[in-house]
């Protein structure tokens, strides 16, 4: 480690005295720079050391993404320029187009690439540079102007038939941390075939010596208003309602907003211009770009504390509406997006006691409801024929009864959107690409079109503001008619714990963890039998008897990609399933019950979160 650590500060060194250096990237190295040099300062410099050059930040399906800083296992300006070059490289072969999903792919004598980046620390450095590396290796790059969602990066990858795309963002973790998420010519996440090629192509290169620079013939092509109006064109001929009454209903919808200071401000708000809601109330302290999130650490939609500014707003809003004798001015919905604007949280307005009160819904909630109200808007009206919806393993099973009984085919693919991504293309290569109603992950991500191949929180916004207005104007709550689903479906219950191990330690023993859930599984949970497990590593399926002995009764395959994933489905329904997170250092546990009541489903997840929580820490 000390002589990784010595050829980086030596290097940097040079690159600072440098006269052919911009003073911006000066400026950045010596914030490297100096790093490095407290490293030796640190309370264990060893350990220091260590944990910033043991292993290269690792290159998976969701691309690159680590804790910004200086070292090999840290995101910066070296680690990005490497990835590029690796993936100029993996282009220049051909490499994607013998992985692309496209049967008949239009980008092989175009290969362009597409870059958007969102407001975190360093996202549009990384973008620079990134186009830097790709147009010195005679590849032509069409960059956004501005930070913009990550769906509109796989909206640009399809509209310019570029090879592929490449977005700047860690998604909704903590500020620490940067990313960069690669996109094929269809505009999905790259598959694992994909990611594993890629990750070959950058570990053969060295850091310093082996990525270009300048020299080649490649030109950056910027992307301005007319592609976003694009973007937002295509999100809006995916809007389900047109009627009159429920334009005025639209209207007078009251919302409450914040983009938690990313990307999200300026397309949900015009797709909501565009759908006639105008009453629309931000939430000030997290309106413009900060990659510090100093209002919200964790700017993650599904965690309360990051709602919480947004919470008070609807509350201060909704008090001093009905003091005016102003119902109609009280806020029905909170939204919140993530900073690069996939993911979608929201809260609904609920009377208690004939007062305004403010309820969060989880994803898997706001899942099923627009599953619901999209059958009722396109399949029950007879705009969709043969209609099929997408999930994943770890979404509530209460998406599977509601589709069943409509009629509706249900996918289920590994967890992560690429996979939901990944069926709208092979509907796509059968020309059935019509047939596709509605994809949604628990990790509220949601996709009602075909027209990007990633979650998209602005096509999220839209309908959910439009399920408000086509419920209120039928004069009920979102909250009401999430009751009559639970009333008639059953109350489903998902909860989701997770458990963080950071550095090379915390990997160790998370692997060790998913080994004891596998080698030393109980042989019942909360009381009840364990009668079912799937292990999606093993690609098997393993059957028990039910009477909690662990006899297994039959073996059956699973028609999945490998995956760690382990599925534990006890005699009542209920189950959990337990995997490490692709894209953080967290060991995810989820939770699933189905009670007549909603108390009752409460209690087995309480059940549930008391014994994992004990098998996790003992």
């Amino acid at each position: 480690m000390k002589t990784k650590y010595i050829i980086w500060q030596n290097y940097i060194k040079n690159q600072i005295i440098s006269t052919d250096i911009d003073e911006n990237i000066k400026s950045i190295n010596k914030q490297l720079l100096e790093e490095l040099e407290n490293c030796t300062r640190a309370e264990n410099p060893q350990e220091e050391i260590y944990e910033r050059f043991y292993k290269n930040v690792e290159f998976g399906t969701g691309g690159l993404r680590g804790i910004l800083g200086a070292g090999s296992n840290r995101m910066n300006i070296y680690t990005v320029a490497k990835a590029t070059q690796g993936i100029a490289d993996y282009i220049l072969d051909g490499e994607y187009i013998k992985d692309s999903p496209i049967i008949e792919s239009e980008t092989a004598q175009n290969p362009a690439v597409a870059i958007a980046y969102d407001s975190r620390i360093n996202s549009e450095v990384f973008a620079k540079i990134t186009a830097e590396v790709l147009t010195a290796n005679d590849i032509d790059v069409y960059l956004y102007e501005e930070l913009m969602p990550t769906p509109a990066l796989s909206f640009a990858v399809r509209h310019f038939k570029c090879a592929m795309g490449i977005m700047i963002t860690a998604s909704h973790n903590p500020a620490k941390y940067n990313g960069y998420k690669v996109y094929d010519n269809s505009g999905c996440q790259v598959t694992l075939t994909a990611a594993e090629k890629i990750y070959g192509y950058i570990e053969k290169l060295d850091i310093f010596n082996d990525v270009k620079h300048a020299g080649g013939t490649g030109e950056i092509r910027l992307l301005g208003k007319d592609i976003a109006e694009l973007y937002l064109d295509a999100v809006q001929a995916e809007s389900c309602l047109n009627t009159p009454n429920l334009k005025e209903t639209l209207k007078n919808l009251s919302v409450v907003y914040t983009p938690l200071n990313g990307a999200g401000n300026k397309p949900v708000r015009r797709i909501l211009e565009r759908l006639g809601v105008f009453k629309v109330h931000m939430v000030k302290e997290q309106e413009l770009p900060d990659g510090n999130f100093s209002t919200c650490p964790y700017p993650n939609p599904e965690k309360r504390e990051a709602l919480a500014l947004g919470l008070s707003v609807c509350k201060e809003l909704a008090e001093k509406a009905a003091a005016a004798g102003m119902p109609e001015d009280i806020p029905d919905l909170l939204l919140a997006t993530d900073p690069d604007c996939d993911r979608i949280g929201i809260a609904i307005c609920e009377f208690k006691d004939g007062r305004p009160d403010y309820r969060l819904l989880s994803g898997n909630e706001v899942g099923v409801m627009l599953l619901d109200f999209l059958i009722a808007t396109k399949v029950k009206t007879g705009l969709k024929e043969k209609p099929c919806a997408v999930t994943t393993i770890v979404s509530t099973k209460m998406a599977e009864a509601i589709a069943e009984k409509h009629g509706v085919k249900m996918i289920f693919t590994l967890t992560g959107f690429k996979f939901i991504g990944e069926q709208i293309a092979f509907l796509e290569n059968e020309h059935r690409e019509e047939e596709y109603l509605f994809g949604f992950e628990e990790s509220y991500g949601y996709l009602s079109g075909t027209y990007v191949r990633d979650k998209d929180a602005v096509n999220g916004s839209m309908l959910i503001c439009e399920m408000a207005a086509y419920y209120k104007d039928k004069g009920m709550t979102l909250a009401e008619r999430l009751e009559q689903l639970y009333q008639e479906y059953g109350y489903y219950k998902n909860e989701l714990i997770d458990f963080t191990f950071e550095g090379s330690k915390g990997m160790e023993l998370m692997n060790q963890l998913m080994q004891d859930f596998r080698e030393n599984l109980e042989n019942s949970f909360i009381g009840k039998p364990v009668i079912e497990t799937a292990d999606y590593q093993e690609q098997e399926r393993h059957v028990f008897t039910k009477d909690g002995s662990g006899k297994i009764e039959s073996i059956r395959p699973i028609d999945l990609p490998k995956s760690d994933v382990m599925e534990v489905i006890l005699e009542d329904g209920s189950s959990f399933t337990v995997r490490p997170s692709g894209t953080e250092p967290k060991l995810k546990i989820y939770l699933s019950a189905k009670g007549k009541t909603a108390q009752e489903s409460e209690e087995i997840i309480a059940g549930l979160i008391r014994e994992l929580t004990n098998k996790v820490n003992r």
